[in-house]
């Protein structure tokens, strides 16, 4: 399953490809559920693709953009969105949302919580009900640009995220961050 946004009048929606073989399928949005009249801009799949993370600016939020979460119901739909509490969301914008392969790790940028300039990549575990109070990933990959669209390998040793940084090619690049360890 791929899930890609798309610009609109609106702003924008989630959209969802399945492959098929060696075929994807044609962009199918999502329901209203997770597409509203407001900016949906990023989502990404529990792995056992049973809940969506979402961000969206509708209303009834923290603030800005939020994070939200869905359930995929016994009719194969997306149920009703359930925003991510304070611990996770702030008055600021939170974007770049991404569950690891673990299921219970979630990666995002916010321009809240201790953020050292714009947008910066935190995570948050989910366990025993409860999200833990996001952790800033720090420098080197944090900077005072924006950091937005970490995703991790399953294995953990390869990063890759967006940023703007003053050494880039151009408006926002693609970095890739390999952890060392044991």
């Amino acid at each position: 399953t791929l899930l890609i946004y798309r610009g609109n009048t609106r702003g924008g929606d989630i959209f969802e490809c399945k492959l098929k073989g060696n075929t994807w399928s044609k962009p199918i949005r999502l329901n209203k559920n997770i597409n509203t009249k407001f900016h949906e801009s990023s989502a990404s799949l529990s792995p056992d693709g049973k809940k969506i993370f979402f961000v969206s600016d509708k209303s009834g939020g923290i603030g800005g953009h939020d994070i939200y979460m869905s359930e995929l119901g016994k009719n194969n739909q997306w149920g009703p969105a359930k925003l991510l509490p304070e611990i996770v969301n702030t008055p600021y914008d939170e974007e770049g949302v991404f569950m690891h392969a673990d299921g219970k790790t979630l990666y995002f940028s916010s321009k809240g919580h201790n953020s050292m300039g714009g947008f910066d990549i935190f995570k948050t575990i989910h366990e025993n009900g409860k999200w833990s109070k996001p952790e800033n990933l720090g420098y080197p990959i944090n900077t005072a640009d924006d950091d937005v669209f970490f995703s991790l390998s399953a294995s953990r040793r390869s990063g890759y995220y967006s940023s703007a940084k003053l050494d880039g090619y151009g408006d926002q690049d693609i970095y890739v961050i390999t952890f060392l360890g044991d």
